[in-house]
């Protein structure tokens, strides 16, 4: 401000009226200057102190949860959820903000003070593909980590990033090791076909047992994520999950005659199709039921049985005396 002025005053001796604008401009601009870095100085200091208002303190040793979707999971099939956690195991406080999102959406995210030893943890109750991204701005350091679908079993998973002693992040994940009957996640390569069957594999000639086959196919050009499950009396009995390429199938071989919803979703449109095929669905026909996958990912479904007539065989006595 000092300076200013002396350079305004050093003016007068050559033009009194132009010094006296130079001087007026020059403490209008300062003045400008000055309240414009008060005001930007003033509204950090705000964000600032909001952001920290805005913080979740978490004190030292407890874990905060959350559960992040509809539950689906817990409704229907074999798989659970996936954990996500944002650790402090130091003994100094961070801060730091734990954003979930989606291709589409971002569908959880908040901002914590972590004391010593101090978590989050939020359950992912929705089969999809996630992003976490885990950000310490004090500490400069942030960690991003994809979960894929196929990542959901019907095991107990965990995927936890934790800030280090020295500063940074990491992440690492662990799950439980039980075996997961029924469920599957596999690749079903383009032109080829993949297959598994559901109960006892009986031949037909000998056994008189009939089976329905539930079938898959992607005609379309794109790449789809397809879920399939089999229910009975509401109970899952098989949860499979499938990268569908261009021209591929999927074969499930239903062996044992029930009743069964048959239920096919495809994660990236989230359009479903389900049917129910009773005991008639197994006899001496060729009974399937089909699904298709459009170029928009919609699945088409429907349940065909050839109308062939099934022989009987009936036994007789003769007696004579």
């Amino acid at each position: 401000m000092k300076r200013r002025l002396f350079l305004a005053s050093a003016g007068i001796g050559l033009s009194t009226a132009a010094a006296g604008c130079t001087s007026q401009a020059a403490l209008s601009q300062s003045s400008e200057s000055d309240s414009e870095a008060e005001s930007n100085i003033s509204k950090s200091t705000e964000n600032e102190t909001d952001q920290r208002s805005e913080q979740t303190r978490i004190e030292a040793g407890d874990t905060a949860e959350r559960s992040i979707g509809t539950a689906s999971l817990e409704e229907r099939g074999l798989r659970t959820a996936h954990h996500v956690a944002f650790g402090n195991p130091t003994e100094a406080t961070h801060h730091g903000i734990i954003t979930i999102s989606t291709a589409s959406e971002t569908v959880f995210e908040e901002s914590v003070e972590l004391q010593a030893n101090a978590s989050i943890v939020a359950s992912l109750t929705d089969l999809g593909t996630y992003t976490v991204r885990i950000t310490v701005p004090e500490l400069d350091a942030t960690e991003v980590v994809t979960l894929d679908p196929h990542q959901f079993t019907c095991n107990v998973t965990k995927t936890t990033v934790s800030v280090h002693e020295d500063g940074t992040l990491g992440s690492t994940s662990i799950s439980t090791r039980m075996a997961c009957p029924g469920v599957v996640s596999e690749t079903a390569p383009s032109d080829e076909v993949v297959s598994h069957t559901l109960g006892d594999e009986p031949v037909p000639a000998d056994t008189g047992q009939f089976t329905h086959t539930f079938m898959l196919r992607n005609p379309s050009d794109e790449t789809w994520t397809a879920r399939m499950l089999v229910e009975a009396d509401s109970t899952a009995q098989f949860d499979g999950l499938y990268t569908v390429e261009p021209e591929s199938t999927v074969l499930l071989t239903l062996t044992e005659s029930g009743t069964y919803t048959l239920l096919v979703d495809v994660l990236e449109t989230g359009m479903t199709a389900s049917e129910q095929v009773t005991p008639e669905n197994f006899d001496c026909n060729q009974s399937s039921t089909r699904v298709e996958i459009d170029s928009e990912g919609e699945p088409m479904m429907n349940t065909l049985s050839t109308l062939m007539a099934c022989r009987t065989e009936t036994n007789s006595t003769n007696e004579s005396s």
